[in-house]
């Protein structure tokens, strides 16, 4: 391979990469962790979650100790995908925490991040 064609391989790798680390869990539970105002551990439906909550507009949740689970999506690049059950489990987790908030609340968009690490978009009635 010539070296000008080996060069232009490796920074569209290292743009590949940097893309997808981007939307991993790592990149999100950052950001979510310094800016967002409502950070806790509860305990629904006998399994306890970690929840992340921008009021009245997205949340993040994942199990608590959810750092096994930022490290899953970290080294997978966001493409460990939970099986329909797990989706199932956490998205009915978010409803119940969602009730328990707020009145009227949707889920309008819910992104598995890999190694159960869920951002979910929803909007309230007012």
């Amino acid at each position: 391979m010539k070296k000008g064609v080996y060069k232009v391989f490796k920074l569209l790798t290292l743009i590949v990469v940097f893309i997808s680390l981007n939307s991993c869990g790592l990149v999100k539970a950052i950001n979510y962790s310094f800016y967002v105002p409502e950070h806790g551990e509860y305990e629904i439906n006998g399994k306890c979650y970690g929840i992340e909550n921008q009021p009245e507009e997205r949340l993040l949740i994942t199990d608590c100790g959810g750092y096994i689970n930022v490290l899953i999506s970290t080294f997978t690049l966001g493409l460990s995908f939970s099986s329909e059950r797990i989706v199932r489990t956490y998205n009915n987790a978010a409803k119940v925490y969602l009730g328990s908030k707020y009145e009227g609340c949707e889920i309008s968009k819910l992104t598995d991040l890999g190694g159960r690490i869920f951002e979910i978009f929803y909007t309230c009635n007012n």
